[in-house]
């Protein structure tokens, strides 16, 4: 069973590593949306009180904490405290970093599944 699901983590993993090499894998790095997706989720996990599924509780913690920076990063964008809208340039790069946590959240569940008991 551990080798199937290595092999599913393995598979998956190429896939997304494809299709952000297609698009450009610099559009996917961003430290500071790695580190609070990272932070939150290890945090929610110290939250938690089962320690038997430290693991089940990173990746949901990942998920949570990657909606919880996209809507951060909307909330800024929208109150204009990166004074992006008026300049286009600015805002799809803005608009983009703020959705990255959703992808590092979705990333790191997709990883813990195959850790998973």
């Amino acid at each position: 069973m551990k080798i199937q699901k290595l092999m599913g983590l393995l598979i998956v993993i190429a896939i997304i590593f494809g299709a952000t090499l297609i698009v450009g894998f610099q559009l996917f790095l961003d430290v500071n949306s790695i580190l609070f997706v990272l932070g939150g989720a290890t945090g929610y996990t110290l939250l938690k009180s089962n320690r038997n599924n430290w693991v089940k509780n990173i990746g949901n913690g990942a998920i949570y904490f990657g909606w919880l920076g996209t809507l951060i990063g909307l909330i800024a964008i929208a109150g204009n405290r990166l004074d992006v809208w008026s300049d286009m340039d600015k805002l799809s790069p803005a608009l983009a970093v703020a959705m990255l946590t959703i992808f590092y959240g979705y990333l790191l569940k997709l990883i813990t599944m195959a850790f998973e008991k």
